[in-house]
């Protein structure tokens, strides 16, 4: 009886032992926490990127824009060395130039005054004046009346029957193409010094031409104060 006894009282301590031991096992895990995930699990995975806001994406956009500009705008121009001289001194007229000039408007002037005095003198005066210009220069009396009808005097037709004849004669052209130049040079305001640099003519010689035709239109004076 002792040896039974004995059995179920161990039997019963052993399942006791057992249920407590379950029991704190449950506990244990209940409280125990979620294991954690390694480092291959728990490493985020790379994604697309997100796409870039409006405002910042306009602002980028605006950004390579401006290089863009920047990058197309051309190089500044190199700055003239001290040495090159200004495009205005270096068409400036020379002393020479200038002083020759000023002697063809005086001399355009006096052509002027003895050819009003020979138009005055004589009623075919007029015609004699012309004629005489015509001469000089080898061209039709009808050219030199024409001048004269566009409001131009005496010396300026004479002036410009100079510079024509030189004209034609530098650029291979006719009388009347040479006249029509010399004519638009002077109506846009060009003296005499700088129509004749600009078309590579010889002011000097303007001056000589009128003098000549001065002088014989002066013979047309005496000749008839003479009578």
């Amino acid at each position: 009886m002792e040896t039974k006894d004995s059995v179920r009282y161990w039997a019963g301590v052993v399942g006791a032992v057992a249920v407590v031991a379950g029991i704190l096992a449950v506990v244990v895990m209940v409280r125990m926490p979620a294991p954690k995930k390694t480092a291959q699990q728990t490493q985020p995975t790379k994604t697309a990127p997100q796409p870039q806001s409006a405002a910042k994406a306009a602002s980028q956009k605006s950004q390579l824009q401006a290089k863009s500009v920047a990058a197309a705008k051309p190089a500044p121009a190199a700055k003239p060395t001290a040495n090159a001289k200004p495009a205005a001194a270096a068409n400036a007229l020379t002393d020479a130039e200038r002083k020759t000039s000023e002697e063809l408007y005086i001399e355009t002037k006096k052509l002027d005054t003895d050819s009003a005095r020979v138009v005055a003198a004589a009623p075919e005066g007029r015609r004699r004046v012309a004629e005489m210009i015509a001469k000089q220069f080898s061209v039709p009396e009808k050219m030199v009346t024409d001048l004269r009808g566009r409001k131009l005097n005496w010396g300026e037709v004479t002036a410009t029957l100079a510079a024509s004849q030189q004209l034609m004669k530098h650029d291979k052209i006719s009388r009347q193409q040479a006249v029509d130049r010399i004519l638009a040079a002077r109506k846009s305001g060009q003296g005499w010094a700088s129509l004749s640099r600009g078309f590579g003519l010889k002011v000097a010689d303007l001056l000589s031409d009128v003098k000549k035709t001065d002088k014989q239109v002066a013979k047309l004076v005496l000749v008839k104060a003479s009578r």
